[in-house]
């Protein structure tokens, strides 16, 4: 870790005050934001990669720090903790593909985090041996952060308003832009029964591995973060995964970091 700091102080890229954190976890979401990075260069710290470089748009030029997160909680967490410490970006984007926990959804929609919610994270009521287990008993157990000294329970992490109110301005014609609750757990839900006990219970438009985790980090970090989610398949109406999606996803994320007026990294909460 001390060489990787050096590193990044001989390159000017540590705590230099980038305008956004842009994540994804799988190459077909990856490989349109650095289709669109000029001058790229990476910055490889421990099993997580990132790229530093510019997009440019006709509100100017923005610093942009990519980041392959990898799948998973533990990649999302890991990655965020670090891209923040290190590049000290004004806002983080975690965009990707999403299955549909709403069965009004349909495939090409995409989603602006409204509330980001981890769906895995629940508490059991006791049951003796023998007497199976039984969702019923379930219940959503929510995750703490030390915020100024004080311990705040999140039922789920807020996406940031004035990254939501741009994202809604951006022109989008393959589906619809909907404010969401996007769900996260390392899981794949295939089973309508389960998916729809999950929306009941936890009140979620979609799932994915990493959104709500990306966005405790940046929560406790006092970063403003926003989850972008394309809807990839759905068990009711297109339950094959379509990884064409995904770069859909990217370009209205690269549009909405080229249209934002005046620069990211000044706008800290």
């Amino acid at each position: 870790m001390r060489r990787i700091l050096v590193f990044l102080l001989a390159c000017g890229q540590l705590l230099a005050g980038y305008d956004v954190l842009v994540q994804a976890a799988i190459e077909p979401e990856l490989k349109p934001l650095l289709a669109a990075l000029d001058d790229a260069k990476q910055v490889r710290i421990g099993a997580w990669t990132f790229w530093t470089g510019r997009m440019t748009g006709k509100n100017g030029v923005k610093s942009v720090v990519v980041s392959r997160t990898e799948m998973g909680p533990i990649n999302a967490a890991a990655a965020t903790a670090l891209g923040i410490q290190m590049f000290q970006p004004g806002v983080v984007i975690n965009e990707g593909t999403a299955g549909a926990s709403n069965p009004d959804l349909r495939l090409w929609d995409i989603l602006l985090g409204e509330r980001t919610t981890d769906y895995g994270a629940f508490v059991s009521d006791h049951g003796n041996a023998g007497t199976g287990t039984n969702p019923a008993r379930w219940k959503p157990l929510l995750h703490s952060l030390r915020l100024d000294k004080e311990l705040v329970k999140f039922p789920g992490f807020p996406g940031d308003p004035g990254l939501m109110e741009a994202a809604l301005k951006v022109k989008y014609e393959r589906g619809r832009v909907r404010k969401a609750n996007i769900g996260s757990a390392y899981q794949y839900n295939r089973e309508i029964d389960r998916i729809e006990w999950l929306r009941k219970t936890y009140g979620i438009d979609s799932e994915d591995m990493e959104s709500a985790f990306a966005a405790g980090v940046a929560t406790g970090m006092k970063v403003r973060f926003l989850a972008i989610r394309i809807i990839s398949d759905s068990e009711w109406n297109h339950p094959k995964f379509e990884p064409a999606t995904a770069d859909a996803c990217a370009q209205f994320v690269i549009e909405l970091i080229k249209a934002w007026p005046g620069q990211l990294s000044v706008a800290r909460r």
